[in-house]
Order: C-alpha cells, then sequence, then structure tokens
C-alpha cells in the first residue's frame, strides 16, 4: 500500500469527507448532460407543411388537410409552382425550424451534433494536459464557467454556421470538464471505492431532469438560456470543492497536501494521521512521472497479442459510445411521447449501473460485458423482427421496451469496458492505453448522429447497427482474459502471458477473493487490492 493511501485509510477511506466531495463534484454531471444531450430536442423536427395558393392566387394558406394536404416526403420533392412556401407545426421550436433545415438541408442537425462531438474529443485530450499542470480544481471551474458563458451563448446565434461553431466549443468544454469531473473525485479515495465512485453519478438524472426541461420550454432558444443560467448556481461549490491532496504531492506541494488531509481527519472525527511518509510518496511519484516518459501510444502495439488486446479494448469503448449516444439521440425517432421515451431513457440506466457493481466481482468482468453487450444488441435486432413484421406503428409500445433494454444494457456495459480495459493494460503503458480507448469513444460519440440520420429514411437502420456491432463487440470480448482477483500486469515483457492467454493464465495462482494481491497503482505505486476494488484509470470514459 503507497503512503497516501495509507493515509486515506487512517482518515477513512470513504468518510464523510469523501462523500461530501464525491457528491459537491458529481453533481456537476448533471448539467453537463443537458449541454451534451440537448440536442435530443433542439435539433428535432417539428412536422411541417406545404403553403399552396388559393383559388385567387392572391395569397397563400395552409392546404386543407382534407383536401391536398401534402406528406413530408412530398413537401420536399414538390416544387415552386406547387409549394411556395413552408409551415412548421407551432408545438416546439427547434434550429430545424428557425433555419428551414429540411429537405435536402436535413442533413444539417446530425452534422452540428458530430461537430460537438468532435468537440468533446479535442477538449477530453487538451483538459487531460492541463489538469496535470494546473491542477483539477482549477480546471473544473475554469471550464465550467466557460462552458455557461458559451452555451448561453447558442442561444443568440443568427446563423446555423455560427451555432456549429459554438456547439464545438460547448462540446469541447463539457468533454473536458467531463474529464477532471472523473478524476477528482477518485483521487481522494482508495481503490476500493474506486469502482462505485466511477459507475455511480447524476449523468443519468441529468437526462431524467432534461426531459421536464423541454416539456415546459419549448422554444429552443429560451430552453438553452434556462438551463445555462441554472447552471451558474454551481459555481460558488468553489468554497467547499478542495483540491485534489495526489495532485498536490505529485506536483511536490507536501505542505498544502497535509493541509488537506487534516482537514479531512477533522470532518470524519478520525486522528491526525503521521504525513510524513507521504514525502518518500513524492520522491517516487518524481520517479513514476520520469519512467513514464520511456513510454509511447507505439508500445500498444509492441507484440501481437497486446496489438489484439488493444484493439479490442478500443473497439468496445467505440461500440459502447456510438451505441449509447445513437439510443439517446435517436429517441427522437421512437414512437409515443418524446419526453416521456428521454426521461424513461435515464431512468433505465440506473439499475444496469447497480447491477455492474454487482455482478462485475460475481461473475467477472469478462461475462459481464458480454452478457450486457449481447442483450443489449439482440433487443436492437428485436425491432428489424418487429418491422419486418410490417407492425412497427402496431407494436410501438414493445419498439419502445426494446429500445430502452438497449440503452439500459449498453449503459452498464460501457462501465464494465471500462474497467475491464485499466485491468488489461501493463501498468506501466495502462493510461496511454486508457487514453487510446477514450479516443475511439469520442470517434464512437461523433458518428453516432450519423447512425441516427439514417432512421430519416428507415426506423429500424439505426437499430439493426446498433445490434451488429453490440453482438459483434460481445463476440470479441471473449477473448480476453479474465481480469477479477488477478494480479494486474506490470510490464510490457509479460503482457502475452498475463494479459490475453487464457493457457497460461492457468498457471498464475489466483488468491481468494477475501485475501489482498499486492499489484501497482496506475500511477505506478502499490497498493492492497481486494476484489471488489476494480482499478480504473484517473482518466474520463463518456459517460459518461
Amino acid at each position: 500500500m503507497s503512503e497516501y493511501e495509507a493515509v486515506l485509510e487512517q482518515i477513512k477511506a470513504f468518510g464523510p469527507f469523501q462523500v461530501r466531495t464525491f457528491i459537491l463534484v458529481s453533481l456537476f454531471e448533471a448539467p453537463l448532460a443537458w449541454a451534451m444531450l440537448v440536442p435530443m430536442f433542439t435539433a428535432d423536427k417539428p412536422r411541417f407543411f406545404c403553403t399552396t395558393p388559393q383559388a385567387n392566387n392572391q395569397s397563400s394558406e395552409l392546404t386543407d388537410l382534407n383536401n391536398t394536404y401534402m406528406q413530408e416526403p412530398e413537401v420536399c420533392s414538390a416544387n415552386s409552382s406547387t409549394c411556395l412556401g413552408i409551415e412548421f407545426d407551432s408545438e416546439f421550436t427547434s434550429i430545424v425550424s428557425e433555419w428551414h433545415l429540411i429537405c435536402k438541408d436535413s442533413y444539417v442537425g446530425e452534422l452540428i451534433t458530430s461537430i460537438q462531438m468532435a468537440g468533446v474529443l479535442i477538449g477530453a485530450l487538451v483538459t487531460g494536459q492541463l489538469a496535470d499542470i494546473f491542477g483539477r480544481k482549477k480546471v473544473l471551474f475554469a471550464e465550467y464557467a466557460l462552458l455557461i458563458v458559451f452555451w448561453f451563448s447558442t442561444a443568440f446565434a443568427q446563423t446555423w454556421q455560427v451555432y456549429a461553431a459554438l456547439r464545438f466549443i460547448v462540446g469541447g468544454l463539457v468533454g473536458g470538464c467531463l474529464v477532471v469531473n472523473f478524476v477528482l473525485p477518485l483521487e481522494f479515495v482508495t481503490p476500493k471505492w474506486r469502482t462505485f465512485c466511477g459507475c455511480i453519478g447524476f449523468w443519468a438524472v441529468g437526462l431524467m431532469l432534461l426531459a421536464p426541461w423541454a416539456y415546459f420550454l419549448r422554444d429552443w432558444r429560451l430552453l438553452n438560456i434556462a438551463m445555462a443560467s441554472t447552471s451558474l448556481t454551481l459555481l460558488p461549490l468553489w468554497w467547499f470543492v478542495d483540491e485534489s491532496p495526489r495532485w498536490l504531492l505529485s506536483r511536490g506541494r507536501i505542505q498544502e497536501a497535509g493541509e488537506i488531509i487534516v482537514k479531512a481527519a477533522s470532518f470524519n472525527k478520525r486522528p491526525v494521521p503521521d504525513l510524513v511518509p507521504l514525502q518518500e510518496f513524492v520522491k517516487r511519484e518524481q520517479i513514476r512521472r520520469d519512467e513514464q516518459k520511456k513510454y509511447s501510444y507505439w508500445h500498444l502495439c509492441s507484440s501481437f497479442h497486446l496489438a489484439m488486446g488493444t484493439l479490442i479494448c478500443m473497439f468496445g469503448w467505440f461500440v459502447s459510445s456510438s451505441v449509447y449516444y445513437g439510443h439517446n439521440f435517436n429517441s427522437k425517432n421512437l414512437a409515443g411521447d418524446r419526453y416521456l421515451n428521454v426521461f424513461i431513457s435515464g431512468l433505465v440506466e440506473i439499475p444496469a449501473l447497480i447491477f455492474v457493481l454487482y455482478s462485475n466481482n460475481t461473475w467477472g468482468r469478462r461475462r459481464t460485458v458480454f452478457l450486457l453487450m449481447l442483450l443489449s444488441g439482440l433487443a436492437c435486432f428485436s425491432i428489424l423482427i418487429i418491422d419486418l413484421t410490417d407492425r412497427l406503428k402496431e407494436l410501438s409500445a414493445l419498439t419502445i421496451t426494446m429500445a430502452m433494454i438497449g440503452k439500459s444494457c449498453i449503459a452498464g456495459a460501457w462501465a464494465a469496458v471500462q474497467i475491464l480495459s485499466a485491468e488489461t493494460f501493463p501498468t506501466v503503458i495502462r493510461n496511454i492505453g486508457i487514453g487510446a480507448c477514450s479516443m475511439a469513444a469520442r470517434i464512437g460519440g461523433i458518428v453516432a448522429p450519423q447512425f441516427v440520420f439514417m432512421g430519416e429514411k428507415s426506423k429500424p437502420v439505426p437499430f439493426v447497427i446498433f445490434g451488429v456491432l453490440a453482438v459483434l463487440c460481445s463476440l470479441l470480448m471473449l477473448l480476453l482474459t479474465e481480469t477479477v482477483g488477478r494480479p494486474l500486469p506490470d510490464r510490457l515483457h509479460s503482457e502475452t502471458e498475463n494479459n490475453l492467454s487464457a493457457s497460461l493464465q492457468c498457471e498464475i495462482l489466483v488468491t481468494d477473493t477475501s485475501k489482498t494481491d499486492r499489484i501497482s497503482h496506475p500511477a505506478g505505486n502499490g497498493f492492497n487490492r481486494t476484489d471488489s476494488a476494480e482499478l480504473k484509470t484517473l482518466q474520463h470514459t463518456d459517460s459518461l
């Protein structure tokens, strides 16, 4: 056990101070979910109709619904002599109705969402470096404040091009905030609590709350203004959230870290621990940082087995992200009330994450990922079967149920994939490996809106894509070696035996799950790990 984690055990590994920090930082996830997923409503397409001339040709009006009412494809194919203009249903407004992004411009809504997700990729990459240089707390609050400013500004865009540029910046800031939001609480707890802190949060709650926001505010500009303004209420948390002691120690700022640890001990009603051993921790942190400079992304492919494991993990993250965000953005194409659908899609994530907390230790990482991915894929394929029977509208309730099952399972699978991946890479390149996986996930988020766009022509098409990806991923995950209860691999020379060769794994001593194994922390410091102490590298994964 490292000196820092020994100190955390003395002041209580997950005491009231850590619980408070976890809750306060997790609160940011709700507005971040709003900012990320609001295109589900602001880029939605209202019904629209063709405006045709009256008999006297002096003015125009909406055509009689019982006479020459034109369906959407007919409106788009009508020439100027037949259709003088377009009128949108007044149920709600969106960027589609604002800038007439229909017919030949119908792709623009999904394009803007993909541009936003590209911003998430860039923001996550940049923020990881900024948080290491300037600290977790400063970067989190600075980027969150900027997010509110640019998010608020989107409500005043006058062209879709300007709006797209602003959404790119918003995506970058959301991606950056999510990185630090994920990392900061984990650096206050021991490895035993990392899976809990990594799986449980307020992202799903934010998605659920997005539905009533959009239900009561049907104007897309007003919706953005209201949500951005409400998000300001979290900025005063600056005075209640502390900087990460682990980051301070990595920078040699022992006194500042000690003050926070003493504060935590007092809050947890524990005696002040001996902080002298932390000096040794700081020295070894510096050695670790120097050692990590020797490795690069090339080392992920330094052998056939490691390259295969890397590609499988990256594919798992890509599938998790593309299917997860695809389900979210595709909710507008489902039958029934779109507000209720979005609320339910957030609600179903909660039991899936709770299931992962239990099954990951009981059944193992690999089986958990396989089961959830497979169920998600089969649920999506069931929608295709319903469509082939030509009863998609008649069985709309069953279609929605299958879509929600698919969404729930992929949300849980993503959490399980993160843990399995982190435990698959050798310690010396674990951060690099998870960084590559994170980039794959962001690419999945970029292509997800394009999958949804295919549903404009045929609603089952996105679900077919989701089903194929999920089922294929579930099978590939079986090629990875189970990691539950096993010592984490440390060096590159043993990745073949330790990571991807099931036959040789049988020769490795597997201790009883009630005992502890000596392993290495992703930052390079040893600690005791129980079977329930899944290691998640300190990088954000999307989700959440």
